[in-house]
C-alpha cells in the first residue's frame, strides 16, 4: 500500500471522527435544551386555582377564578400573580407556593393579616383543596 494511500485514508478516519464527535456534542446540547423546555413548560403551567367566594366590595366578583402558578403572589400591586383593589390589601399580602409537593400559605408581613379557614395565620401553613383564604376583604377557595 502507498504511504499516501494510507496518509489520505487516516486523515479520511480523522475527519470522521472528528464530524462524529461534533455531532455527539451538538446532540448532547439539543437533548439538554429539549429538558430546559419541557421543564419551564411545566413550571408556567397552572397547578390549580383560587376561585373568589366572597368579596365586601363585590370586586372581584364572585365566581372569579385566579390560576395558579408555583408561586402565586396577592396583594394590590400590579406585578403580583392575583391583584386586587381593596383598600384592606397590603401591596404584597400573601402568597401561595408550591413546594415539596403540597401548597404553602404565607403572610408576606401585611397590615391586617391573611386568614386561612377563618383563622389568622401567624406563620406559613401548608393548604389543601377546599380550603379557605382571606385577603382583605376578599376570600378566595383553593381548588385543585
Amino acid at each position: 500500500m502507498d504511504t499516501t494511500l494510507l496518509i489520505f485514508l487516516l486523515r479520511l478516519a480523522g475527519g470522521f471522527i472528528l464530524l462524529a464527535f461534533v455531532g455527539a456534542i451538538g446532540w448532547f446540547i439539543y437533548q439538554d435544551m429539549e429538558l430546559a423546555r419541557r421543564t419551564l413548560a411545566q413550571v408556567g403551567q397552572a397547578q390549580g386555582r383560587l376561585v373568589v367566594v366572597g368579596s365586601e366590595s363585590g370586586t372581584p366578583a364572585v365566581g372569579t377564578a385566579y390560576p395558579l402558578l408555583l408561586v402565586t403572589q396577592i396583594g394590590r400591586a400590579s406585578s403580583n400573580t392575583v391583584v386586587l383593589d381593596d383598600g384592606y390589601t397590603s401591596t404584597r399580602h400573601a402568597q401561595l407556593i408550591w413546594r415539596g409537593g403540597q401548597w404553602w400559605l404565607e403572610d408576606l408581613e401585611s397590615r391586617n393579616g391573611t386568614l386561612l379557614n377563618g383563622v389568622g395565620l401567624a406563620e406559613t401553613a401548608v393548604v389543601s383543596s377546599g380550603d379557605q383564604i382571606t385577603v382583605g376583604t376578599v376570600q378566595f377557595q383553593l381548588e385543585l
